[in-house]
């Protein structure tokens, strides 16, 4: 469908072609953009005649729309050409027929008077359609003709090389370029995972979070320590659900329980706070959230409090958790928003009796999720029961209503009017320059501004001088900002 913001250069183009050829006007088109239109019209306006530069366009325009079947059927009717015979290559590969792209490499290799460059792409595409096709002992075969006539590979080859083989359950195959790849290359990781030639905890610790190494060691008959941590960094990496997750711990809570000797019948938090490995003591505080209902609440906290260095971990375990102790929500929307992780804040935190500062990062959280009208409520609550602002929390509040005249919001003046009596300094004065920035009435702007600048000469109170004598000016009081700007000198 043709983009509505080039309908008009569209349209102005051929009404300056109203003379020209079909091929002109479907060139034209695909120049503007218009690629969709362009093949519409070509294929509504056929030539007489067979024309090689219309083919060669009609082709292209029909590979650059995705029509892959089409492209495929056109070249077969088409005299062979490289350009053609490329196009036709990537869409077998594209609709997974890797045989047919190899028949076309075929002809392309012979036919094609190809540069040194491209034969050693194409060479490289019929290994592809080999692995593709699962044909593993001629795609070794040409791994290794390639190899010689290419000696050496280049090191994202032997990647290629490597993972192929490893896919096709070939890994002591891959030897010969194994060898050539770093030792933290994910693919040179895997491989010598999946062959037993590397401790998959080792492999874990140097994957740097690659998802597929971390696939295959979960699936290993491993410690299940090493286990867990592959399932964590999966779920951080939202790879797999919670719940798969949480049954590695249940699964495992009891060959860890005997490991360490915790006895049916007794507490187990004393025992586990000692325990160095923390997917153990993850592991049995997931089990005693599910099996002891009175001890559920605090093994919840302390998990949580365990994972505090690992916030996507924590806060993907507990998305979908029900019936969460006002501790856990805490804890876990704090994470959240120290994350970054704002819909998750708002999720554990709205509608919890929050504790010191919380209402306004809640407040920050409500802006970042475009609840603009929620977050001026949240702090417009806070600022009411307000009697005092450390600095910490005077900054926050002016960030965020800073933020919010940003986004026009309509509470930030009467906002801003509740921080003012609560603050002094510095930020008393940047509140004047915001109350300033939002009033309508100039006159009311300029006393803000005045006093924002009042007995100091620093960047801000020049800034506030300009602004003042010009609501000054709107305001009609001509003689007042003409003084104050003799005095501001």
């Amino acid at each position: 469908m043709l983009n509505s913001r080039l309908l008009p250069v569209v349209l102005l183009m051929l009404a300056g072609c109203v003379h020209a050829g079909d091929y002109e006007i479907a060139a034209d088109m695909r120049q503007a953009g218009a690629e969709e239109l362009a093949l519409a019209f070509m294929q509504d306006h056929p030539p007489a005649k067979p024309d090689p530069k219309w083919n060669s366009l009609e082709i292209s325009l029909l590979s650059k729309t995705g029509k892959n079947d089409q492209v495929l059927d056109l070249a077969k009717q088409l005299p062979f050409s490289k350009e053609n015979a490329l196009l036709a290559v990537k869409s077998a590969f594209t609709l997974e027929k890797p045989a047919l792209a190899r028949d076309w490499l075929a002809r392309l290799i012979w036919k094609g008077n190809l540069s040194k460059t491209e034969l050693r792409q194409a060479r490289l595409q019929v290994i592809e359609s080999l692995i593709q096709e699962k044909d593993g002992r001629n795609a070794y075969y040409a791994m290794l003709r390639f190899d010689q006539d290419y000696h050496p590979v280049s090191s994202a080859e032997a990647d290629d090389f490597v993972d192929g083989l490893r896919s096709l359950g070939m890994t002591q195959d891959a030897a010969p370029w194994l060898v050539l790849l770093d030792d933290g290359d994910p693919v040179k990781l895997r491989a010598e995972l999946e062959a037993g030639l590397i401790d998959p905890g080792v492999a874990i610790k140097s994957a740097k979070g690659d998802i597929g190494i971390l696939l295959a060691a979960s699936k290993m008959k491993l410690d299940p320590s090493v286990e867990i941590s592959a399932l964590e960094a999966l779920l951080a990496a939202g790879r797999i659900s919670p719940e798969a997750l949480w049954k590695s711990y249940q699964d495992h809570a009891i060959e860890f329980s005997n490991r360490y000797a915790l006895l049916q019948g007794s507490s187990w938090f004393g025992p586990i706070a000692k325990i160095a490995d923390p997917y153990a003591a993850r592991s049995l505080l997931a089990y005693l959230a599910d099996h002891e209902k009175d001890a559920r609440d605090r093994a919840i906290s302390r998990l949580i409090d365990s994972l505090k260095d690992e916030p996507k971990v924590a806060l993907g375990l507990f998305a979908n958790a029900h019936d969460l102790s006002p501790q856990a929500k805490h804890a876990l929307g704090k994470m959240a928003f120290g994350s970054g992780d704002y819909a998750s804040c708002v999720k554990f935190w709205d509608g919890l009796a929050l504790q010191k500062d919380e209402p306004i990062d809640l407040a920050h959280a409500w802006l970042k999720t475009g609840q603009t009208g929620k977050a001026s409520a949240v702090l417009g609550e806070y600022l009411k029961g307000a009697k005092t602002l450390d600095p910490g929390a005077s900054s926050s509040i002016l960030s965020l209503l800073e933020n919010m005249v940003s986004a026009k919001a309509p509470a930030s003046k009467g906002l801003l009017d509740s921080l003012l009596p609560l603050t002094e300094g510095q930020a008393k004065r940047e509140a004047l320059m915001l109350l300033g920035q939002v009033s309508t009435d100039p006159k009311q702007a300029a006393a803000y501004y005045f006093e924002a600048a009042m007995g100091k000469k620093d960047d801000l109170a020049k800034k506030a001088n300009v602004l003042c004598i010009e609501r000054l000016k709107q305001a009609g009081f001509a003689g007042d900002a003409k003084a104050l700007a003799e005095k501001s000198k």
